[in-house]
């Protein structure tokens, strides 16, 4: 297929095993190369020949998929154009809400402020619930509040404590991960990090954080000496003996 594709294009090719695929093009933005970036939703492979009426009642087999115009070389062709609805969206939007969330905003209209306002409701009901020891539902609102807000570095941050009240270390661990790729001076984040690490088991990285820690924390600057300490008494006592010089 060699012409330029638009939005609203719904492209098809018969595949060898006679099945067709079935793609509808969302949206065109740019790759940081430049190169157009399309935005696609991607039905299940059918048995019979799609048509401009019967494409819309295709099982979606992906809401979301950032394809480049190369993908449709060869045998695709345009079945034809339909506008696009907002259930076509479903994933589009939740794509931009995780990378650009201006945009995701002004998509479906929606306000910060009030976004925000509702985020909060949920990250103040995950403290009260913290504080009555009601973990899993406390996981549940900062959930809520990230999902919302997917920014939300401190409902991140809250929620990964909560699964170290669980003993829930590794799902921690992802969420500070997380919160430190949104916010990397969080330091809260890093400290627990090691902390979990540690519970872990995982020594040598722990070791890391908390000697980063002991030298370029400003608020646990103490706190990463101790576990420092503890993290190489522990790898000492695992390190096998040296044998005695003959």
């Amino acid at each position: 297929m060699e012409a330029a594709v638009q939005v609203g294009d719904v492209l098809i090719r018969r595949e060898d095993s006679g099945e067709w695929s079935v793609v509808k093009v969302l949206a065109v933005d740019s790759w940081p190369d430049g190169a157009p970036l399309l935005h696609c939703l991607m039905y299940r492979a059918t048995a019979e020949p799609p048509t401009p009426a019967t494409v819309p009642s295709l099982e979606v087999l992906a809401y979301h998929a950032p394809l480049r115009p190369t993908a449709f070389r060869g045998d695709w062709s345009v079945l034809g154009s339909s506008p696009v609805i907002q259930g076509d969206l479903i994933g589009f939007h939740e794509y931009l809400k995780r990378v650009d969330f201006q945009r995701y905003l002004e998509a479906t209209g929606q306000d910060l402020e009030t976004v925000l306002t509702r985020a909060n409701s949920h990250y103040a009901a995950g403290g009260e619930l913290t504080l009555l020891r009601r973990y899993r539902e406390a996981i549940d609102e900062y959930t809520r509040a990230t999902d919302l807000f997917p920014l939300f570095h401190e409902a991140i941050d809250r929620r990964g404590f909560n699964y170290m009240h669980l003993g829930d270390y590794r799902r921690a661990l992802d969420d500070f991960d997380h919160s430190l790729h949104l916010n990397p001076d969080g330091e809260a984040a890093w400290f627990a990090s090691g902390e979990c690490l540690l519970r872990l088991g995982d020594l040598a990285e722990a070791e890391e954080v908390f000697a980063t820690g002991a030298l370029d924390s400003t608020q646990y600057r103490d706190r990463h000496e101790q576990y420092l300490a503890r993290v190489r008494e522990l790898r000492a006592e695992q390190s096998p003996p040296t044998a005695p010089c003959a």
